[in-house]
């Protein structure tokens, strides 16, 4: 049977399709990480110019003793945007450093919008400055990363800013960053944002 004009559905990677918004036949956004869950280990902190704060969310995070399991994930773009940035560091020490970083500018409600993938596998990165990237596009995969106890708790470092920065940006006043999970609900079924959120 074919496929009715404007219907097509992503099929990679597999798991993107599913979690589409309902009223979009072609997926507009997706989730970034997990096949069905990306529990929240770590939430964004509004108060950002403090220290000890955090600009993002911690996805997809398995505590010890399953701490592991989710490195080698795939990561995907969330939506249809320009690689701005990207680098590499390894972790100075446990719970520390980024490991390899994409930052994509894209457009939300009508506005700009810079979202960055952290401690990614470098050597797993697929795409390039000034790369055009598509709703769903893999990224790279999920690196090993050892948390404060030296455990492997590999998971997407995952924030978003109303101003441009750089992949290794972190805690700067000159950029407005904003929570994830409100934009993330707003742009796919908030009921099954809340429920992928969800502790396992």
């Amino acid at each position: 049977m074919s496929t009715p004009p404007n219907t097509l559905e992503m099929v990679t990677p597999d798991w993107a399709a599913t979690y589409r918004r309902v009223v979009d036949p072609v997926p507009v956004w997706t989730y970034p990480v997990g096949s069905t869950r990306f529990p929240v280990a770590q939430w964004y902190c509004a108060q950002y110019h403090k220290p000890g704060v955090h600009t993002g969310d911690d996805l997809n995070v398995q505590t010890w003793p399953r701490g592991g399991i989710d490195e080698g994930e795939p990561v995907t773009a969330i939506c249809s945007g320009v690689v701005t940035s990207r680098g590499y560091t390894p972790q100075p020490a446990p719970g520390k450093g980024w490991l390899a970083c994409v930052v994509i500018k894209i457009e939300q409600a009508g506005a700009p919008l810079w979202v960055r993938y952290a401690h990614l596998l470098d050597s797993s990165i697929a795409v390039n400055v000034g790369s055009t990237v598509e709703v769903g596009q893999v990224l790279g995969v999920l690196d090993a990363y050892l948390n404060s106890s030296g455990y492997n708790a590999a998971h997407l470092h995952f924030d978003m800013a109303r101003d441009p920065f750089e992949w290794n940006y972190w805690l700067s006043t000159s950029v407005e960053w904003v929570d994830p999970v409100p934009i993330l609900r707003a742009e796919l079924d908030p009921d099954i944002v809340d429920s992928m959120l969800s502790a396992t």
